[in-house]
């Protein structure tokens, strides 16, 4: 299980085939020069990513600037290229021979101008098939970082209410945009489930858009437990790991 389990591709295309989720997957190909230009022509943002990454690492975004102009921004680094061709040799230099996705960018909303996402943890006790929501985190990027991992980032970490109510959203009523999330990552896990039967947590990463339109980012099987510790959120992280030993 362990190599599928971490391969973001295999879960995305498995994911995708499923049509109750589907509309809450951003579009999403395997890296290569024609499946770059023509998620650009389309949706004008992209990140690309590794199909083997974790934390943030390796992904960068590509934005369309018009006039034959790209803008990159790879860690806390921005560059702007003139031509596909010098564009797509500069992304060749940070992304090696490794395998790469490209994705559809979300529109995130900011909280004090930066860009955020969440982490939802999603469990079931052993012997039980019913999958609940153990935990949800939100994670604002760092000054200058477009990823929200917080220890790539410095960024910071936030409780869900609070967050929202100080974001760029927070018109919307926030039960209803945490109980359309709890919806999807639901969602997300039961189809999960039949490609790995035996495993009991979920880490998902998702992102609401700026008109709080729900997607999920990426499913990861192994998620770290930090976020919360370091909320200082006992309440929660008491939770998790009470289902992860029961």
């Amino acid at each position: 299980m362990g190599t599928v389990a971490k391969n973001k591709w295999v879960k995305y295309v498995f994911m995708k085939k499923s049509t109750a989720l589907s509309p809450y997957l951003p579009e999403t190909r395997m890296m290569s020069q024609q499946s770059l230009w023509g998620l650009l022509e389309r949706h004008r943002h992209v990140m690309v990513k590794p199909v083997w990454g974790s934390r943030g690492r390796g992904v960068i975004q590509v934005s369309d600037l018009g006039h034959d102009r790209y803008a990159i921004h790879y860690e806390s680094m921005k560059t702007v290229i003139q031509g596909r061709e010098n564009t797509y040799r500069y992304i060749k230099s940070k992304t090696g021979s490794a395998q790469y996705m490209v994705q559809q960018r979300i529109d995130r909303p900011t909280i004090h101008k930066q860009p955020f996402d969440l982490r939802v943890i999603v469990q079931r006790k052993k012997n039980s098939s019913r999958w609940t929501v153990t935990g949800k985190v939100i994670k604002v990027a760092g000054k200058g970082y477009i990823v929200s991992n917080n220890t790539r980032s410095s960024g910071k970490l936030l409780k869900f209410n609070p967050g929202i109510k100080s974001s760029t959203i927070s018109y919307l009523p926030a039960a209803a945009l945490e109980a359309e999330i709890d919806k999807v990552s639901l969602l997300s896990v039961r189809r999960l489930e039949a490609l790995f039967p035996e495993h009991r947590i979920y880490g998902l990463d998702v992102a609401a858009d700026r008109q709080g339109r729900v997607s999920i980012i990426e499913a990861n099987l192994f998620p770290a437990m930090s976020h919360f510790r370091k909320l200082k959120d006992e309440k929660t992280y008491r939770r998790i790991l009470s289902y992860k030993r029961g």
